[in-house]
């Protein structure tokens, strides 16, 4: 219980990977300190897999923890998020996804298939006539914002407001984040509750064929759902929506670019397009961290774990484990049967998976056949970030045809 991993947070947000293979080679399941956490440290695939579906790991802290004292300021910020599908267990946590889920249906985003194909040459045509283009701002962050805020219904003139609260919400549910930061980034996230649910009043109004109104009619046909669940949920399908999927672009173009080899494969075989994808989930996952809480005492793994204790769920390691992956540190897109957990598993698989996949093959392929002789002008930073895996900001050099 007193395995301590040393970590330099710069280091960590260049490299997590050698973080957790150390941790692994400890143990898969490792008590020890993170940053501003201590708790169990998970990094085993299988272990993974059966904290991520075993109902005794919780997501609900309240319910085995005494309140966090926190300043009354960072408070609504707090339960709003405290609402989101993404903090709850079940039968809240069913209840919220039942009633958004068919938004997301594999029918459902096939149908999508055509939009985000427009919406990804409308961005690429829009890069013609410059040599120089910063990826996220110029392609792989306005892709997945203009597909999410089309499903909800948000107006186009609104989505220039989201990339500040998306940020905050981020910085919010982070593992490193302090009282200050909560208080830093309040305001964004109530700013964020406002816009919806002034949003929400108006579609009352005025329904229309997007996701806000399906809410609506879910709410007043006696699904128990209230607005402030109907807020938060929109909040967190807005930026889980587009935040990761701007990871997995960014993160897989630039991956590419850093593997010639493996580009000119893709570019001479765009039929590996959904192997390549898969592969990029599994080498930079969109979120490498998540976290649980022990609902009781019971043995795990060899461990006496206690009601209460917290757990570090490390899918960014749990993708990197030889015993499920061969040489895990290569990146190869033509991996056959590519396991991973980037979009977690059990009842918090992640509800927009199909979306995200549909769109990063999309991305990837447009990138790979208009770009032409891209090269990084610098080397990207890392976002200072635990639990995101993503880029401040991706600079390259390419010709758009």
């Amino acid at each position: 219980m007193n395995n301590q991993l040393k970590v330099n947070p710069q280091d960590f947000y260049k490299d997590p990977y050698s973080y957790f293979k150390n941790a692994r080679t400890i143990s898969p399941v490792l008590y020890t300190e993170l940053f501003q956490r201590t708790g169990w440290l998970i990094t085993g695939y299988k272990e993974v897999e059966k904290v991520l579906k075993d109902p005794r790991f919780i997501k609900e802290a309240t319910k085995v923890t005494p309140p966090e004292q926190v300043p009354k300021s960072v408070m609504p910020a707090i339960s709003l998020n405290q609402k989101m599908m993404l903090f709850r267990d079940a039968p809240d946590h069913t209840r919220l996804r039942n009633l958004v889920n068919k938004a997301f249906s594999p029918r459902m985003v096939e149908n999508l298939r055509g939009t985000v194909n427009e919406i990804a040459d409308y961005l690429i045509a829009n890069m013609k006539g410059k040599s120089t283009h910063e990826l996220i701002s110029d392609f792989s962050y306005l892709l997945p914002v203009f597909v999410i805020t089309d499903l909800l219904g948000v107006p186009q003139d609104d989505r220039d407001l989201f990339r500040n609260w998306s940020d905050a919400f981020i910085k919010f549910i982070d593992f490193n984040t302090t009282i200050e930061d909560l208080e830093l980034v309040t305001k964004d996230i109530l700013d964020a509750s406002n816009y919806f649910r002034s949003l929400i009043t108006e579609r009352r109004s005025r329904p229309k064929e997007d996701l806000i109104s399906h809410l609506i009619a879910a709410e007043e046909s006696g699904d128990k759902l209230s607005e402030d669940e109907m807020i938060a949920s929109c909040l967190l399908l807005l930026i889980a929506g587009h935040e990761t999927t701007v990871n997995l672009i960014t993160n897989g173009y630039y991956l590419l670019l850093k593997h010639p080899d493996q580009y000119e494969l893709l570019k001479n075989d765009i039929t590996l397009i959904p192997s390549a994808v898969e592969e990029i989930l599994r080498f930079e996952s969109p979120v490498i961290f998540t976290s649980r809480w022990a609902r009781e005492d019971f043995e795990f793994a060899g461990n006496s774990i206690k009601k209460g204790d917290y757990f570090m769920v490390s899918l960014g390691g749990a993708n990197y484990d030889p015993s499920v992956t061969n040489n895990p540190e290569i990146f190869d897109i033509t991996r056959k049967n590519i396991k991973h957990l980037s979009f977690s598993t059990g009842p918090h698989f992640c509800l927009g998976a199909p979306l995200a996949r549909l769109e990063g093959q999309i991305a990837i392929e447009k990138l790979t056949r208009h770009l032409y002789n891209p090269v990084l002008i610098e080397e990207p930073t890392r976002r200072a970030n635990v639990a995101f895996r993503g880029f401040e900001s991706l600079n390259i050099e390419a010709s758009i045809q």
